[in-house]
């Protein structure tokens, strides 16, 4: 992974989260999530801790946020402090993350679309399901393995653009940029179809379940249903779950 690009946009990487392509992006995450009362999250990539906080907002007793950033694990500490929300925020690299217990549910938002090739990924699956308890849920949020390169919806006007810039192995190779104020740029990957969940299976990972991409009523309302229908047919990320085996050997 490239923690150096997140260092330079964590001052305003909470920004993202609301132009209207972060709001299907919420909406769709949610969705999928259980009932977090009472449950431990662990959220790898957590960024500044928009999910974090969401997460215990929702309920959940106990969340650690875990990231490769420094400076976003810092902002997201200086947020908890002033919120007082308890969560507990770890500097690591997702592909060397320790067992830091045995979580209901673990997040992984834009996580496997910044990481670099195959075999980091297979490593950070295997953390993952190492952080898992058995038969609990991965929850992961990814660029669309089935966009549409050829005819792109005008994703501007949802507050992002996409530039594919070169061909790797299995993945092509974007730079993103949010038109917020001021803009969020960074590079990211598409995998090819069907590497993740192939990844994710042979980390021990089943019932791998693709969902389908929500936007939430107030912001049908806000903008038109007529408004969200290039996103919908050709989302720009992808949700999947996926459950741990019955093994919790770690």
């Amino acid at each position: 992974m490239e923690p150096n690009q997140w260092d330079t946009v964590a001052e305003s990487y909470d920004e993202v989260k609301h132009v209207p392509a972060g709001l299907a992006e919420t909406a769709t995450l949610t969705a999928v999530m259980p009932d977090l009362a009472g449950k431990s999250v662990l959220d790898v990539g957590s960024g500044t801790g928009y999910y974090a906080r969401l997460f215990r907002h929702l309920g959940a007793a106990r969340v650690v946020g875990v990231d490769a950033a420094a400076q976003m694990i810092r902002r997201a500490r200086s947020i908890d402090k002033f919120e007082g929300l308890s969560i507990d925020y770890q500097h690591y690299d997702a592909a060397e993350m320790p067992v830091l217990g045995a979580f209901d549910v673990i997040s992984a938002v834009w996580l496997f679309g910044n990481i670099a090739g195959a075999a980091e990924l297979s490593a950070v699956a295997g953390r993952l399901r190492a952080n898992l308890a058995a038969d609990w849920m991965l929850v992961a949020l990814f660029p669309n393995p089935e966009v549409d390169y050829e005819s792109p919806p005008e994703y501007g006007k949802y507050g992002l653009t996409y530039t594919p810039t070169r061909l790797v192995a299995d993945r092509q190779a974007v730079t993103v940029r949010f038109l917020t104020v001021p803009p969020v740029e960074f590079e990211g990957y598409f995998w090819r179809p069907g590497v993740v969940e192939e990844i994710l299976r042979k980390a021990g990972f089943a019932d791998i379940e693709r969902h389908a991409t929500k936007v939430p009523p107030s912001a049908v309302a806000e903008y038109g249903p007529q408004f969200w229908a290039e996103l919908l047919a050709n989302p720009h990320f992808a949700v999947i779950t996926a459950h741990a085996g019955g093994s919790d050997d770690r």
